[in-house]
């Protein structure tokens, strides 16, 4: 009678230990993120590709060109793009850009910020924002003129130098592959209006 109690235990240990096993495998194991199957790759290392992912998402490089309405230029531009910054809609973009025209000469600095408009779907192929910030520009207006005749003759550069400082205010719409449409309008100091094609890598 003692022996079949013993062998009941026992039998009832090994029934026991055998479905414990299982379960504290289970509470161990990582989840990976992809519908809560489990995975082998260790935490530490998942954590590394998320920051890396972050990383990526948060900063970007483009480029735009253009041309000016007044004055008359072509620009060229490059920017950094850092997002989202305090809100997944808000974006900083820092840049230089370049306009040559006729008489005028531009080289200008800007620290925009941007704002995508809300009540846009996640699937629309576009999203229209809108921005602004400050501007440091330099700006050259020159022309040359020639005086006198033959062996007497003179020519003469007038040219005017400034830097100032300006606001910009801006509007556009940006596709999902990155490429974007905007009008540029700067305030004050080296003033101007832009029409602009660019895109985000």
């Amino acid at each position: 009678m003692k022996r079949s109690i013993s062998a009941q235990l026992f039998g009832a240990a090994i029934i026991a230990l055998a479905m414990a096993v299982p379960a504290a495998a289970q509470q161990n194991e990582t989840p990976s993120g992809d519908g809560g199957r489990p995975s082998n790759v260790p935490a530490a290392a998942e954590q590394v590709e998320s920051d890396i992912s972050q990383g990526v998402h948060r900063f970007g490089i483009g480029f735009e060109a253009g041309i000016g309405l007044d004055p008359e230029l072509v620009v060229l531009g490059a920017h950094g793009t850092f997002a989202p910054v305090f809100s997944r809609r808000v974006a900083f973009r820092p840049g230089i850009n370049f306009g040559v025209g006729e008489v005028t000469t531009t080289f200008g600095v800007n620290l925009d910020v941007l704002y995508y408009l809300p009540g846009i779907p996640r699937a629309a192929a576009w999203s229209p924002y809108v921005g602004g910030g400050p501007s440091f520009g330099l700006s050259h207006r020159g022309f040359e003129a020639e005086t006198g005749t033959g062996l007497n003759r003179n020519r003469f550069d007038f040219g005017d130098t400034n830097f100032d400082g300006g606001l910009n205010f801006i509007t556009g719409v940006r596709r999902r592959n990155g490429t974007f449409f905007e009008m540029k309008a700067t305030a004050y100091g080296v003033t101007n209006v832009a029409l602009l094609v660019g895109f985000n890598f």
